[in-house]
């Protein structure tokens, strides 16, 4: 009789993980829908989109830089996503809400604007509806991102997450490509307006697909440790951690090498190389294409190597990127401008899964969405920071030049040279005070 009882016990057991692991699947599929009409959204609404809509708004290539970074810098606001999330029993509600009401105010960033032109409020209106979109975006990222990791595996995680971002980077490819035309024959018909109202219509239509996916995705609530945080514990739990702290670190000097000349590279080639929108989206789609065919590759290396040697060499390369747009200008962007993209594309094929994943080796797993969202806050202070001192450097050699091997070299190329340079400080980084930190330790 016991061994009846024995064998129906294993035998439901069984189940339970078999349908566990298949819910885990499914989900993972839901996901990858989450990822592609997501980062959708996120590109219709960064770049040259961003950049050039700035710019049809009148405003400066400074106030340009301040809105391209918004998103980093109001992740100080995900501080606050533990104090929502690590208390809830079931979180999933709560982050369909909340993206709810993200995926509509992503939606309407274009339109709202559009209708205050006439009142002189236009550009202020953009401001504060991308502000607010992005704010959200903060708050419901960390509790988003656990629940990708809940149904992903460690073994499969570096692959799966190269595979989601080939799947999502390939559709907006095409879509910022086709955009792009619709932009530029907006433009030649004097009413630009109108082209990207067809943007907003596309990025409405993200939404509501981005909404469906996260109703199909399971939630596995056994996952979750409860516990009520308070403020002061969100701020210093994670600085305790010694072995976090050198990833809060990481990630500073992450945030302010690319943020110090990052977001002028798209304003660049809108305001001084004055390129048409669908020679950007193609670079665009070089970028992305390179990016999707190098995913799995950098996925092997980190899941196969290690996420060191992923991280290293993928930030290795955008340094190179960084540096060099430092030498472009308009009689040598037909070659320098394709190339770089290529390169780009290649590093955030690596940067992409291995910055994402790095953080969550090393967050424990009882409040993990305090770890993310102290770091991203951390890392969106330091981002303001960053890209305000670059538009400082712009504003302070405005209409200057510098000549270096014969080339004349302007105020936002600088930043390039500056961004490059810190940037080469991350792998070091990594490869002295992380990888081999963790080796010595092994070795004991």
């Amino acid at each position: 009789m016991g061994s009846l009882v024995l064998s129906v016990l294993k035998n439901k057991s069984y189940k339970n993980k078999t349908t566990e692991v298949s819910s885990k699947h499914r989900s993972r599929k839901y996901f990858i829908m989450e990822g592609v009409t997501g980062i959708g959204q996120n590109s219709l609404t960064a770049g040259a989109f961003l950049a050039g809509f700035i710019n049809l708004l009148n405003g400066s290539e400074q106030v340009n830089g301040m809105v391209a970074v918004a998103p980093a810098i109001v992740g100080l606001l995900q501080i606050f996503s533990s104090l929502i999330f690590e208390r809830l029993e079931s979180r999933k509600k709560t982050i369909i809400s909340m993206a709810i009401v993200l995926r509509s105010l992503l939606s309407l960033v274009y339109f709202i604007p559009m209708l205050l032109i006439p009142l002189g409020y236009g550009l202020e209106a953009f401001i504060l509806c991308y502000i607010l979109a992005y704010s959200m975006n903060a708050l419901i990222s960390p509790a988003l991102f656990n629940w990708l990791v809940d149904v992903t595996p460690i073994s499969i995680r570096g692959q799966y997450l190269a595979y989601r971002d080939k799947i999502s980077l390939g559709t907006t490819a095409i879509l910022t490509i086709f955009l792009g035309k619709v932009l530029d024959y907006s433009k030649d018909a004097g009413n630009q307006m109108i082209g990207f109202a067809v943007v907003g219509g596309i990025i409405a239509i993200l939404g509501l697909l981005n909404i469906y996916a996260l109703m199909h995705i399971d939630e596995f609530k056994e996952n979750y440790v409860i516990k009520k945080y308070n403020i002061k514990q969100v701020l210093t739990t994670p600085l305790k951690d010694t072995s976090f702290r050198k990833i809060i670190l990481l990630f500073i000097i992450w945030n302010f090498s690319l943020q110090i000349g990052g977001p002028y590279i798209a304003i660049y080639m809108v305001t001084k190389l004055n390129l048409k929108y669908t020679y950007m989206m193609s670079l665009s789609v070089v970028a992305t294409v390179v990016r999707v065919v190098v995913a799995n590759k950098w996925g092997r290396i980190a899941d196969k190597k290690s996420w060191f040697l992923s991280t290293e060499c993928s930030i290795g390369i955008l340094a190179v990127v960084h540096f060099t747009w430092g030498f472009v200008n308009v009689s040598n962007y037909t070659v320098f401008a394709p190339i770089l993209h290529i390169l780009s594309g290649i590093a955030w094929g690596g940067i992409g899964i291995s910055m994402f994943n790095i953080q969550f080796l090393y967050a424990k797993k009882e409040g993990r969405t305090m770890y993310i969202g102290l770091n991203a806050a951390i890392g969106g202070i330091i981002s303001g920071i960053a890209v305000w001192i670059g538009g400082r450097i712009i504003k302070l050699l405005e209409n200057k030049e510098l000549v270096i091997l014969g080339m004349h070299i302007n105020n936002m190329q600088i930043t390039f040279f500056i961004s490059g340079l810190l940037l080469l400080l991350c792998p070091l980084f990594v490869k002295v005070f992380i990888e081999n930190k963790k080796l010595e330790q092994e070795a004991e």
